[in-house]
């Protein structure tokens, strides 16, 4: 951070945060988020990241028992 701002990366980075949180987080607005303490921004946005990872795995998991109880005289 430089001593008259954020610099240009941590401002994409702001932003993507802000987007995130907005788009995938119930109930954010931009100015809840904009003026939110940082640790508590980062806080939500790791725990975000980490349940979009969860449902991810979940998702894939079914995916491959769907994929596994095909019957196998029946091609596709």
């Amino acid at each position: 951070m430089g001593f008259f701002g954020l610099t240009p990366k941590d401002k994409v980075n702001l932003y993507d945060q802000i987007f995130q949180l907005m788009y995938y987080g119930a109930g954010f607005t931009h100015s809840d988020i904009y003026e939110m303490p940082i640790y508590l921004r980062n806080f939500y946005y790791n725990k975000l990241v980490e349940t979009r990872k969860k449902e991810n795995e979940e998702i894939k998991k079914a995916q491959q028992k769907s994929k596994s109880k095909t019957n196998p005289r029946f091609k596709r």
